[in-house]
């Protein structure tokens, strides 16, 4: 089938993918379509990317479709090339919080999006609203600012917004059951539990050389925000040991 190329803008690069569905990526992706008035002021600097078929393959594990699958299956090559340009694309959920940012991760199913839910549940919708349900980018500015962006590949609720905010705090989530405490607490991850978790939690380019760039955006992500440990339950208490946390030391 012929391709047709569209082109998004995340994390503030312009990205020209070629696809087979072009309709179906501009209806899933409409917040990221690029703007003429973007393209103009750009100059034709637009990044081409194209998933293989390998990468659809990939991506089709839980028989989601096609089109579904080429969509998310653009996340791999674009993965590759995010550290050369500055970004990373992490597993968790982002959020906003009086307009700074804020991530939660962990593997699949200890609660990520259940923790951002009780954020708005408890701190006001009119506060907090998701960034990116799934795969938030990271943009690491040359003047030192990180900034937590929206993307369209944001899970099952499909909740994202094209947006990019300062990040100002990360919580690394753990299923209190498994610590042995019997109420939901926070801890500030040392350098070595932090880059370890966040390891597992990262896309690791297949390049050595965008191996070590990316260590190197772990380093700098690690001296520049704030990283916890949180051990949580689904309680309203887990946002007060977390929000204290966040909010309190997001000054920077």
């Amino acid at each position: 089938m012929e391709k047709s190329n569209v082109v998004l803008d995340i994390a503030g690069l312009l990205i020209g993918f070629d696809t087979r569905f072009p309709e179906y990526i501009r209806e899933r992706c409409g917040k990221y379509l690029a703007t003429e008035r973007r393209l103009a002021r750009a100059g034709g600097d637009i990044l081409h990317l194209e998933a293989t078929e390998e990468d659809v393959r990939k991506a089709n594990v839980n028989n989601v479709g096609e089109m579904e699958a080429e969509c998310y299956a653009m996340t791999i090559p674009l993965s590759e090339q995010c550290p050369a340009l500055g970004r990373m694309m992490t597993h968790g959920v982002a959020i906003e919080c009086d307009g700074k940012g804020f991530i939660f991760t962990a593997g699949s199913g200890v609660g990520k999006s259940t923790h951002a839910f009780l954020w708005q549940k408890y701190l006001g919708e009119d506060r907090v609203r998701i960034v990116n349900g799934d795969k938030p980018i990271l943009w690491f500015r040359p003047d030192g600012e990180i900034l937590a962006c929206g993307s369209p590949w944001s899970g099952k609720e499909c909740l994202d917004e094209n947006v990019q905010v300062p990040l100002r705090g990360i919580c690394l989530l753990t299923r209190l059951e498994l610590s042995g405490a019997d109420a939901p607490f926070a801890t500030r991850a040392t350098r070595e539990e932090a880059l370890d978790f966040l390891l597992h939690q990262i896309f690791i380019p297949r390049d050595p050389q965008r191996n070590i760039l990316t260590l190197r955006l772990l380093e700098a992500l690690y001296e520049k925000v704030p990283v916890y440990n949180l051990y949580i339950t689904k309680s309203p208490e887990c946002v007060r040991v977390s929000s204290e946390c966040l909010l309190n030391t997001s000054t920077i």
